[in-house]
């Protein structure tokens, strides 16, 4: 599932390259797509990623995918599946697939194919293996007690029966998330670097990868024989350019069709995007939040006085406009505006210092007393930096210590899942519209919330959490999940709700049109995009 780990999808991972990286070539008959990433991917695999997604989105494709409406609302519409029937009981899904879909390399989509990535997401040893675990065998399987995948069943060349241990609401959402990308089971059986090579990693989607030139580029053609509607765009040339000044400066100069304003400082994208290119700015709403972890395994966190007096202390406002220009709205719970469940009911959290203040000396605590770490993943660009810089003063004025220490990506990412980072800001978007996505991610087990490094102690409440994805009846579920939210939020402030950013992109005189990913991702569906 997509983690957004505080920064953008494509934050600059600085691996040395030249700033001066220029796209290999120039657009072809307005068809070529030119665009920047801030850094290389890693792999185009998506059972060993939750961040590469610009690939495999446009590669391959899955059961079942996200169509934003006119209205900028969702629908779940099928793709590889043309048909599907549910049990009474919802524990058992039949799918029927299309009977026209061949792989890239001209093998026929089979329902083997399938079932093959369920099993190979459980068992490649990769990170994103705990969406299938809900189905029958799943956990056996996963732990080597079983050889087989007991809860699909292949009922012939284009049918399969999935059965779950307990009735899901949210599981055709969960089959729209990109890690359920579905592979070619003979392709992945028969060469040595699927996900690394070109050649080897082959999909069924509007795209093929024809070239990657590591540190530097990657190229994407049309796939002509594609069963689906064919994209205006032929082909895509994505520049590895780590600078986001250089970025700007390669649209400004014609060299780029679209370029991700995210990675841009705010007065930038104030002072020249919004005058000079008003026009050509699309935005989209970035599905999920911005969050403030306080981890409840920190003696001063532990006490919930004072994870509301933190709430109280952040001027979250004050980030958004100063940092963001202001391009987005403040959030008061976990599921975000935009997310199936929506609770704009929720008390906002007030920016209050002197309220907090009195609250931190009501629980017995001397000014200057509650010290914790700030942890930054440095590889998350100068805006989270200075995010981390306002926090630290906002609770400094309210006596309280938290010292920034930052480690690089792969540190970070150990400490948090040790269950031992006092805090820390990150951002969630989600992979797939249901609430369940992030609330039973974060809450829905201890298990998980120590992954988190939030060590959230209520286990009725997340057992709960775990649970209200079983409720068939949709309003009972969403009512579950806000009572749960104000739980969480309001009386055990398990976390600060911070912000839902707008991701604005422009794009250059080449684009007729562009529709950004439903959730804001900076991976973006090729397909979306209409060129003149």
């Amino acid at each position: 599932m997509k983690r957004i780990l505080a920064g953008t999808m494509l934050a600059a991972t600085l691996l040395g390259l030249s700033a001066c990286a220029k796209p290999k070539e120039p657009a072809s008959s307005g068809k070529t797509l030119r665009v920047a990433s801030l850094g290389d991917m890693t792999t185009m695999d998506v059972a060993k990623t939750t961040d590469d997604y610009f690939v495999p989105q446009n590669i391959f494709d899955r059961l079942f995918e996200i169509k934003v409406q006119p209205d900028g609302s969702t629908e779940i519409v099928k793709s590889l599946c043309e048909d599907y029937t549910v049990s009474d009981d919802g524990l058992t899904y039949t799918f029927q697939l299309r009977q026209d879909v061949k792989f890239s390399n001209g093998n026929a989509l089979t329902a083997e194919d399938v079932k093959y990535t369920f099993v190979r997401l459980l068992t490649a040893g990769g990170v994103n293996d705990d969406i299938p675990l809900e189905v029958v065998g799943a956990e056996a399987l996963q732990n080597g007690d079983a050889a087989d995948l007991s809860g699909i069943t292949v009922n012939g060349d284009y049918s399969l029966n999935i059965t779950l241990a307990a009735p899901n609401a949210g599981f055709l959402a969960e089959l729209t998330a990109p890690a359920m990308s579905i592979v070619d089971k003979e392709t992945c059986e028969s060469v040595s670097n699927f996900g690394m090579a070109t050649e080897d990693t082959i999909g069924s989607g509007p795209y093929i990868i024809t070239e990657w030139v590591p540190n530097d580029h990657y190229t994407l053609v049309r796939n002509e024989n594609y069963w689906g509607e064919k994209p205006s765009v032929e082909k895509v040339v994505m520049s590895i350019v780590p600078d986001a000044n250089t970025q700007n400066l390669m649209f400004q100069n014609g060299e780029l069709d679209m370029i991700d304003l995210d990675n841009l400082d705010a007065s930038v994208v104030s002072g020249t995007y919004k005058t000079t290119y008003k026009d050509r700015i699309v935005s989209g709403k970035r599905v999920g939040i911005t969050y403030f972890a306080l981890n409840e395994k920190n003696p001063y966190l532990a006490d919930v006085k004072v994870r509301k007096a933190v709430q109280m202390a952040v001027n979250r406002k004050s980030i958004l406009d100063n940092l963001y220009g202001g391009d987005g709205i403040l959030e008061n719970g976990i599921i975000a505006t935009g997310v199936w469940g929506h609770n704009d009911d929720l008390p906002e959290i007030t920016y209050d210092p002197a309220a907090a203040k009195a609250l931190l000396s009501e629980a017995g605590y001397a000014e200057g007393e509650i010290k914790f770490e700030l942890a930054l993943d440095s590889s998350t660009g100068s805006v989270y930096q200075m995010v981390y810089q306002q926090l630290q003063q906002d609770l400094a004025a309210v006596g309280i210590t938290a010292e920034i220490k930052s480690y690089d990506e792969s540190a970070w990412l150990d400490l948090r899942k040790s269950g031992e980072m006092d805090s820390f800001v990150a951002t969630w978007t989600m992979d797939y519209n249901d609430p369940a996505n992030i609330m039973a991610t974060f809450f829905g087990s201890a298990d998980r919330a120590k992954g988190r490094s939030l060590n959230y102690s209520n286990e009725e409440i997340m057992n709960r959490v775990s649970a209200a994805s079983a409720i068939v009846d949709d309003d009972a579920r969403m009512a579950e999940y806000q009572a749960l939210e104000e739980k969480l939020i309001v009386e055990d402030a398990a976390w600060v709700p911070m912000y839902e950013r707008l991701h604005l992109f422009a794009i250059g005189e080449n684009v007729a049109s562009f529709v950004p990913h439903w959730a804001g991702y900076t991976n973006f569906f090729i397909r979306d995009v209409v060129m003149k």
